[in-house]
């Protein structure tokens, strides 16, 4: 077996995780196997996934196995027909609260692999052909951004605003706002997010997702 001391071993499974190499589906290959490909002792790579699991990067469910990313946020049953409930001014009063709060935790946190992956699904956004296409890579963004941070319930507040936003109703009023003159200005702001997080600035990330959130709050009252 080779010697590798855990911080090695979990710096190589970290890399070799975000180019999804021993990974089905979202979920790593068995302990045996992986031990078996690496030529690693299981003690020796359980710690090393130990590692990888305090930093939030994966998460493990007994008789399930080992998955990469954060845990499905538990389904919450009085978010059940919140869309009819609620308004989109107080779906972006919550949004302005939390979301560049979750910029300023990025800058801080956020991996090299994760700053990329928002980046590429940034310029996918920009590039969109019709609506649908850019709304399905605009809440990606955001749904990286929020898993970057790495605290569970933040992302568990912020996937239950989501769940609202999916709603029909709300596609279809979201729709109605963007033209493509907005969705070139939103996408420069995205991309100043990134570049914020990137330069590892939590301050500029902070106000660059705050003046987004504005001006998509604009454009929902000018319906």
């Amino acid at each position: 077996m080779n010697e590798i001391s855990t911080p090695g071993l979990a710096e190589t499974l970290r890399n070799a995780f975000d180019q999804g190499q021993y990974v089905e589906n979202g979920r790593v290959i068995a302990e045996r196997s992986l031990a078996e490909k690496l030529a690693v002792g299981r003690r020796a790579l359980r710690k090393a996934l130990d590692e990888l699991e305090s930093d939030g990067l994966i998460w493990r469910r007994q008789g399930q196995g080992t998955f990469v990313g954060t845990p499905p946020t538990p389904r919450l049953r009085r978010l059940e027909g919140l869309a009819t409930k609620t308004s989109p001014y107080e779906i972006m009063e919550v949004r302005l609260e939390i979301e560049p709060s979750m910029a300023r935790f990025a800058a801080l946190r956020a991996s090299q692999a994760d700053i990329d992956a928002m980046r590429t699904m940034v310029e996918n956004a920009a590039k969109a052909k019709n609506q649908a296409e850019y709304e399905k890579w605009d809440s990606a963004f955001h749904q990286k951004l929020a898993e970057s941070v790495r605290n569970t319930l933040f992302l568990a507040v912020f996937e239950a605003v989501n769940a609202v936003r999916r709603d029909a109703a709300w596609s279809r009023m979201r729709e109605s706002t963007h033209s493509d003159r907005l969705i070139t200005s939103l996408s420069e702001q995205h991309r100043a997010i990134v570049d914020a997080i990137e330069m590892r600035d939590p301050n500029r990330a902070e106000e660059a997702m705050r003046a987004h959130l504005s001006q998509v709050e604009r454009a929902l009252n000018q319906n």
